[in-house]
């Protein structure tokens, strides 16, 4: 018989590395469950689908590859009259057809062509299967967002001329999905790095990190038609600059009545906080690197390249993965929602002779509801062993003031390996059991329901065209 040693040694094809083990193993699934159980009571007024977006790789990727690359994996939540169905599928590109029957992986790493293998470098449309369109961009930002006046979705893309270009594309799309308003600028340098079309070729990653180079905000009027700031010119767009660090997630920003002084609110780290993308020295980042949820203003009356007036940091406590009532993006707002590390008082203490099992710092174990009119900051811990992925918030009603309800997120309860969604209204009202563990979101939105005239049920309905008439307790031959 074979030790439990021997078994310990068996290698998976699967590269070692911090995003691939654990509980951030891929897992591949496609699936789909009707009315999952629910612990408590799902309000009735929660009418919509929750979709989160995930990368994971279907076959083992390139070993030096990056958290953020993999294959497209989408999940949905859809709510109805209290009941929750799920389900979970692949975005077939045609990277993913090609490595699912290729069995093994033909691209490099991430946005660096130089590493894939040569039956791809020229042959493939980098064009995902059509949904309902897409544009002709090169990328197309992560974070688009709503304008709370005009309802269009502002987007952007950068190194919209192929890879390295300081080419920026801004535009927005209105509810049918025409681009209007299409302006192009240009970034002082490609992103935040230099010189990397050479790491490329020998076979490094697309993105570096400099630290030479400072925290960089551009900012060009949203339409040709915009009234400008006093002492602009006519297509003019200008360059503002911080010290050398991170900007994250953004939470929300407006901008004072006569347009020269916007606000903007962001997470921020003094440090590079994707370790993945190195610096060129081999520098690496300091242990203790924190993002805080800071505001930022800008003065648009000074002159290009002007630092940025001293920041102002929100609440004090590490948070990432800001998010707010949406209702109020581009206005000024007062709540916001986000994963935090829990401070240790609001949590019960670790277990005794359990040391190193308890809270991994490395981690987001809460969500906190911050109110800035009167600077409350509310808890939620979700335990001992626990991840919490990024919040979104679901408004009672289409023009319900602001913050009036339920925050829903993700946890990961990484001891037993499996995940469930909690539903908050100030506590929770609902948790809804997966069963089964599903990787990291790296983002999620809501989509409510009372938008769409008609309604699709997500998962196989039991419809039977005829009844057979052939049970146990009927009438039939015998």
């Amino acid at each position: 018989m074979s030790s439990d040693k021997s078994v310990t040694q068996l290698k998976s094809k699967c590269p070692v590395a911090i995003d691939l083990q654990g509980s951030n193993l891929p897992y591949r699934l496609e699936v789909e469950v009707a009315d999952l159980m629910i612990l408590g009571t799902v309000p009735p007024e929660i009418d919509g689908t929750f979709y989160r977006v995930m990368t994971d790789p279907f076959v083992p990727p390139h070993p030096n590859n990056i958290p953020l690359d993999g294959d497209g994996n989408i999940s949905a939540l859809r709510f109805r009259d209290g009941r929750v169905d799920f389900k979970m599928r692949y975005v077939e590109t045609e990277r993913f057809k090609i490595e699912r029957n290729a069995g093994k992986a033909v691209f490099g790493l991430n946005r660096n062509p130089f590493t894939h293998h040569p039956c791809v470098r020229a042959a493939v449309d980098s064009t995902p299967i059509p949904t309902l369109s897409w544009d002709q961009v090169e990328t197309f930002t992560a974070h688009p967002k709503i304008d709370s006046f005009t309802k269009e979705l502002v987007v952007y893309g950068y190194e919209a001329k192929g890879l390295a270009s300081t080419d920026i594309v801004i535009y927005p799309l209105d509810r049918h999905g025409q681009k209007k308003d299409e302006q192009w600028i240009k970034s002082p340098w490609c992103a935040p790095i230099h010189d990397y079309i050479e790491r490329m070729k020998k076979g490094g990653h697309h993105w570096a990190w400099n630290y030479d180079r400072s925290a960089t905000f551009i900012v060009a009027p949203r339409r040709k038609r915009t009234k400008l700031p006093a002492g602009w010119k006519e297509g003019e767009f200008r360059v503002y600059h911080d010290q050398n660090e991170m900007l994250i997630h953004t939470a929300g920003a407006w901008e004072s009545d006569d347009g020269s002084k916007p606000w903007l609110e962001t997470t921020r780290v003094h440090e590079n906080a994707f370790p993945f993308f190195p610096a060129d020295s081999r520098r690496q980042p300091a242990p203790d690197a924190t993002a805080y949820l800071v505001r930022f203003t800008l003065n648009l009356t000074q002159p290009t390249d002007t630092k940025v007036a001293e920041t102002k940091i929100i609440p004090p406590f590490p948070a990432e993965f800001p998010r707010l009532d949406e209702h109020f993006l581009s206005k000024p707002y007062d709540v916001a929602w986000l994963n935090a590390m829990t401070p240790a008082e609001f949590h019960d203490p670790e277990p005794e002779g359990e040391g190193g099992v308890g809270l991994v710092w490395s981690d987001l174990d809460g969500v906190v509801q911050h109110r800035y009119s009167t600077g409350k900051t509310e808890y939620y811990y979700a335990g001992r062993g626990c991840g919490v992925q990024e919040p979104i918030f679901i408004p009672r009603l289409g023009d319900a003031p602001e913050g009036d309800g339920w925050v829903m997120f993700l946890v990961e309860i990484k001891l037993i390996d499996l995940c469930e969604l909690v539903i908050l209204f100030t506590k929770p009202v609902a948790i809804v059991k997966l069963l089964f563990h599903i990787k990291a979101q790296v983002h999620g939105n809501w989509i409510d329901q009372r938008q769409f005239k008609d309604r699709k049920s997500l998962v196989r309905q039991g419809e039977l065209e005829t009844i057979s008439g052939r049970g146990a307790l009927e009438t039939g031959d015998i």
